[in-house]
């Protein structure tokens, strides 16, 4: 009997068993694999940023290279911290979602430099203990720190809104990598440039340029030249499309400002008014650097220098009439810069250097024009629409730069793809002895596609890979084991 159990315990397993147990071996392992591959993934890509991809039309959750270099570069301590928890915060919009992504970002560039930090303001009600009631804070605001120095960054400096139905808002694109990447560099930078904007007289709205100044690392205030001195420690001012003259005493302190008790070393930033509005005082005061405001606004001709076909006077494609500030421009790689309505500038004396032109086929349309006048036989050649000039000794001078177009440092101009903004900032950074290494990064999109792929189309994404695609070779897998059984 012993023997015979013996014999039977050691009965040999069939060819055909061994097949069907191999194959589920293979299945069980295969099915084992592709479960772990998932979830390591899922774990990496959670700890990792580098494993992200960026899947949306205008790469908005991908830092640009500019920015990296910022991050890889930056020498102190600094702190990103947002008012209100990471899910919260990223839950409330897409476009908090990427401001969020681009910060945690930075701080991968950073080696350990940049930390980004998440504070509930409104269950943490004493992190606003060190901050002034004026600065309001929100749960949508930034603060972007560096031991004492900081920058707040409310919601409309990341973003911008746009209007419908009256008074609605909404976020139609963000600014955000750019502000963020100012903010870095303003609060671990040791150089501010004062700047005095001048407020009497102008009506237009430069809030946008006022706002780009400061997030670049100047300090910039309002002044009324006919009532306030100009504070010695101002390095540039900014006239700003004036709707009326100024007094005599206004421009003595102005000319007293570029003297600078003859050491000269001082800026004008002047951008004319556009409309039919005389100032026989300014203009006699900027003819002292053999320059002058033409009558009448520039017109383009030529088809293929105008973004609308249709308009002879807006979103005009000038040229570069000088090298000067086309360090940040690439030879392969076209970026203009635009003008809108301009006011067209004539160069008195060989001080004056143009900077910006239209093209060959451009012209002037002088306010009286009637129906007389011909646009084609108007046309002068290359009208000038941006130009500087300077006054002083060799080894200083005070410098006027003379901008036709209010349009050029406007949101629509400024912020979008064309090159207005590291042109105007270049130069400004050059003449006040800055760094011309601008930070200009173009307003991003997210389009309804990119919404829909980051939220919906994510999940459909995960429950594939996590549990249609393993059921499915479990599946198949059984299907061959049933089939070789039964076979």
């Amino acid at each position: 009997m012993t023997e015979e159990k013996q014999n039977t315990s050691r009965k040999p397993v069939s060819r055909k068993k061994k097949k069907a147990l191999f194959s589920a071996a293979v299945i069980i392992v295969v099915v084992t694999a592709v479960i772990l591959v998932n979830i390591i993934a899922a774990v990496l890509t959670d700890k990792f940023t580098v494993f992200t991809a960026d899947m949306t039309y205008m790469k908005v959750f991908e830092l640009t290279e500019q920015s990296m270099d910022i991050a890889k570069n930056v020498g102190k301590k600094v702190t990103i911290t947002f008012l209100s928890e990471r899910k919260d915060y990223e839950n409330r919009d897409p476009y908090c979602k990427q401001t969020s992504v681009l910060a945690n970002e930075l701080a991968k560039y950073s080696g350990g430099m940049i930390t980004v930090d998440y504070v509930d303001i409104v269950t943490n009600p004493t992190f606003a203990k060190d901050y002034d009631s004026a600065d309001n804070l929100t749960a949508n605001d930034v603060i972007v720190s560096c031991g004492a120095k900081r920058k707040l960054l409310k919601v409309n400096d990341l973003f911008t809104f746009e209007a419908y139905s009256g008074e609605y808002q909404y976020i139609a694109s963000s600014q955000s990598e750019q502000v963020i990447d100012n903010a870095i560099v303003t609060v671990t930078s040791d150089i501010v440039t004062k700047t005095a904007i001048v407020s009497d007289n102008s009506t237009q709205n430069y809030t946008y340029f006022v706002n780009t100044l400061n997030s670049n690392n100047y300090e910039v205030t309002e002044i009324s030249l006919e009532k306030d001195e100009i504070p010695s420690d101002v390095q540039m001012v900014v006239i700003y499309e004036p709707q009326q003259d100024f007094s005599d005493d206004a421009l003595t302190k102005l000319d007293d400002f570029l003297l600078n008790g003859g050491a000269y070393g001082k800026n004008l930033l002047y951008v004319p008014d556009t409309n039919n509005t005389s100032h026989p005082n300014l203009d006699q005061f900027i003819s002292i650097f053999g320059v002058s405001v033409g009558d009448g606004v520039a017109f383009e001709y030529d088809s293929g220098s105008r973004y609308y076909e249709s308009d002879y006077y807006e979103y005009l494609f000038c040229d570069f009439a000088s090298n000067l500030y086309r360090e940040n421009f690439s030879e392969t790689k076209y970026t203009p810069v635009m003008t809108g309505v301009s006011r067209p500038i004539v160069l008195e004396n060989k001080n004056a250097v143009p900077l910006l032109v239209l093209s060959e086929q451009s012209g002037i349309c002088p306010y009286d024009a009637d129906e007389s006048w011909s646009m084609k036989d108007a046309i002068t050649k290359n009208v000038c629409v941006m130009a500087q000039s300077s006054v002083g000794i060799e080894e200083a001078a005070s410098t006027l730069m003379l901008i036709g177009s209010g349009d050029m440092l406007t949101q629509d101009y400024f912020s979008k793809v064309t090159g207005n903004q590291t042109y105007i900032m270049t130069m400004l950074a050059d003449l006040n002895g800055r760094d011309s290494e601008t930070i200009t990064v173009a307003d991003k999109i997210i389009t309804d596609f990119d919404i829909e792929l980051n939220a919906q189309t994510r999940f459909w994404i995960g429950f594939v890979l996590y549990a249609l695609l393993p059921l499915m070779i479990l599946g198949c897998g059984l299907t061959v084991f049933l089939i070789r059984r039964n076979g």
